[in-house]
C-alpha cells in the first residue's frame, strides 16, 4: 500500500504539471494562431496517437506487462526491451516515411503548401512514439520517479517551444514544440536496452499473443473511437468547426491523461497479486483505486463544467465562444473515460486483452457510426453528446465485466456518494457565477465548490473507514506530525 501510494503520488505530481503544461499551450496555439490554426495542431495530434498506436504492435504494452518478470533472472533485465525495440523501430520509421512520403506528394504537386507541417508530423509521431516505448519499460520495471522526472521536464519546455514555434513558424512550428514534450521520455529509452552483447530475451507466445490483443485493441480505439470525430467534423464542416472542437476537448483530455498518470502503478501492482493468485488483495487493491481515482476526478469534471463558461472565453478568447456548450458535455462526460482505466487495467493484468479487443471493436464501430449519422444535421455537439454516450456505456460495461468475469467489485454506494459530493460542487461554483459573472465568479465558485465538496465528502462518509485508516497510517509515516495530526482530524472527526 506504501509503494503503491508513494508511486501514485510521484505521478499525479507528474500528471498535474502535464496538465498545466498541455493546457497551457492549448492557449497559446489558440491565441496566436486561431481557430484554423488550432483545428490543424489538433489534426497533427490526432495522426501522432493514431500514427503510434497502428505502428507499435503492441510493444509498449508488452513491454510494461512482461519487463519486470524479467528482474532477478541471470544478466539483469532489458533483453526484452532490446528485442522489441528494434522492432518497433522497423515499424515506426516506415510509418514516418510514408507520413513525410504523402506530405511530399502534397508539396509537389501543388495541392496544398504544407510540406513542413507534415514534416513536424512525422517528428511529433516519431518523439511520442518512443517516449511511450520508454515509459512502458519505466513503469513495468517501478521506475516512477524516473518517468515523472522525465515528464516534468517535457513539461517545462512544452509551452516555451510551442509558443517560440508557433511565433516563428506558425502551425507547423507548434507541432514541433509539441515534439519537444516528450523528447526527454524518449531519449531515456536507451537506459533500459539490455548491452548488445547480453543475450536478447525471447518473445514468448503469451507476450505475443499479449501484443497483438493490445495493439488491435488500441488501433482500433485510435481509428473509430479516439479523437475520430475530428476527421467527421471536418469532413462535413471547416477547420474552424474543427478548431471550436479541439479546444473544447482540451480539458476533457487532460483529464484522461491525468487519469493514466494517477493508475500508472495499478498494472504492476495487479499482475503481482494475479500472479501469486492473492484475488482477495487483488480486489481490494482494485475498489481502492477506483474510489481514489473518482474522488481526484469527479470535482475536476463537474466542477470544471460548471465553471467552464466563464473560463473558455478567459483563456481562448472571444472567438472560441462556440466551444463553451462543447466544453461543458465533454467535461463532465470525461469522468467515465477517466474511470474506465482501472478496470482496463485489471482486465490487462488478468491477460484479458482478446476481450479488451472486442469491445474496442464494438465501440469504436458504434461511435463512427453515430457520428456519421448525427454530425451532418447536428453539428459539432452532436458529436460531443456522441461521445458522451458510447463512453459512458463502456465505462459502464468495463465494470459490469470486471465485477462478473473477474470477480472484483466496485463499491457502488461510496462512488455515487462521492459523484454526489461532486455534482454539489459543481452547484456551488455555479452558483457563484451566476450571481458574479466574470472571473470574480469564478475564483469565488472554485473556492466555494472545493469548500462544499470536502463539506459534501465528510457528510456522506463518502470514504469507508478502512481506507481512512490507510490514509492515516501512510501520513503518520510520511507527512510532519502536525499535517498528519491534521489528516487524522479530518479523517476521523470527534463523533463519527
Amino acid at each position: 500500500m506504501k509503494s503503491m501510494l508513494g508511486s501514485s503520488l510521484i505521478n499525479t505530481a507528474a500528471g498535474l504539471l502535464s496538465l498545466v503544461a498541455g493546457f497551457g499551450s492549448s492557449v497559446l496555439v489558440a491565441r496566436l494562431l486561431g481557430v484554423e490554426g488550432a483545428g490543424t495542431v489538433a489534426y497533427a495530434l490526432w495522426i501522432m496517437t493514431v500514427a503510434t498506436l497502428v505502428s507499435d504492435f503492441g510493444m509498449p504494452q508488452a513491454v510494461l506487462r512482461f519487463v519486470g518478470q524479467e528482474e532477478g533472472r541471470e544478466g539483469g533485465c532489458g533483453g526484452l526491451v532490446r528485442t522489441l525495440s528494434g522492432r518497433f523501430a522497423v515499424t515506426t520509421s516506415l510509418l514516418a516515411l510514408a507520413i513525410l512520403a504523402y506530405g511530399g506528394w502534397l508539396e509537389f504537386s501543388g495541392r496544398a503548401d504544407t510540406g513542413l507541417i507534415w514534416l513536424g508530423t512525422a517528428a511529433l509521431f516519431l518523439s511520442y512514439a518512443y517516449s511511450t516505448m520508454s515509459l512502458g519499460a519505466a513503469q513495468g520495471l517501478g521506475h516512477f520517479r524516473e518517468s515523472s522526472l522525465n515528464t516534468a521536464l517535457g513539461c517545462l519546455l512544452q509551452p516555451f517551444f510551442v509558443g517560440l514555434g508557433a511565433l516563428v513558424l506558425g502551425p507547423a512550428g507548434a507541432i514541433f514544440g509539441h515534439a519537444v514534450r516528450h523528447l526527454p521520455q524518449a531519449l531515456a529509452l536507451r537506459k533500459y536496452l539490455a548491452p548488445a552483447s547480453d543475450r536478447a530475451e525471447a518473445v514468448t507466445p503469451a507476450i505475443t499473443a499479449y501484443a497483438r490483443n493490445a495493439w488491435l485493441s488500441g488501433g482500433l480505439t485510435a481509428l473509430l473511437g479516439s479523437r475520430v470525430e475530428l476527421a467527421v467534423i471536418g469532413l462535413f464542416f471547416t477547420l474552424t468547426a474543427v478548431g471550436h472542437y479541439a479546444i473544447a476537448a482540451t480539458m476533457a483530455g487532460m483529464v484522461v491523461q491525468l487519469s493514466y498518470f494517477l493508475v500508472a502503478p495499478l498494472v504492476p501492482l495487479f499482475s503481482r497479486h494475479a500472479e501469486r493468485g492473492d484475488h482477495a488483495a487483488l480486489a481490494a487493491a482494485y475498489r481502492r483505486s477506483l474510489l481514489g481515482l473518482a474522488m481526484v476526478l469527479a470535482p475536476i469534471c463537474f466542477g470544471g463544467a460548471a465553471i467552464a463558461p466563464v473560463l473558455i472565453p478567459l483563456l481562448f478568447g472571444d472567438a472560441f465562444a462556440p466551444s463553451v456548450d462543447l466544453s461543458v458535455i465533454l467535461l463532465a462526460f470525461a469522468f467515465a473515460p477517466a474511470m474506465v482505466s482501472v478496470p482496463y487495467r485489471l482486465m490487462l493484468a488478468h491477460e484479458r486483452s482478446g476481450a479488451v479487443l472486442r469491445l474496442s471493436l464494438f465501440e469504436g464501430v458504434a461511435c463512427i457510426g453515430l457520428l456519421i449519422a448525427v454530425v451532418p444535421w447536428a453539428g459539432p455537439l452532436g458529436a460531443a453528446w456522441v461521445k458522451a454516450f458510447t463512453l459512458t456505456g463502456s465505462c459502464l460495461y468495463h465494470l459490469w465485466y470486471c465485477r462478473r468475469r473477474l470477480g472484483a467489485a466496485a463499491d457502488p454506494v461510496a462512488l455515487m456518494k462521492v459523484v454526489l459530493a461532486a455534482l454539489l460542487c459543481a452547484a456551488a461554483a455555479r452558483a457563484c457565477i451566476g450571481w458574479m459573472p466574470g472571473l470574480a465568479g469564478m475564483a469565488l465558485g472554485i473556492a466555494a465548490g472545493a469548500l462544499a465538496y470536502a463539506i459534501s465528502l465528510a457528510l456522506f462518509a463518502a470514504i469507508p473507514a478502512g481506507e481512512r485508516r490507510l490514509i492515516a497510517a501512510w501520513a503518520k509515516a510520511n507527512l510532519p506530525p502536525r499535517a498528519a495530526g491534521a489528516l487524522n482530524r479530518a479523517l476521523f472527526p470527534v463523533g463519527r
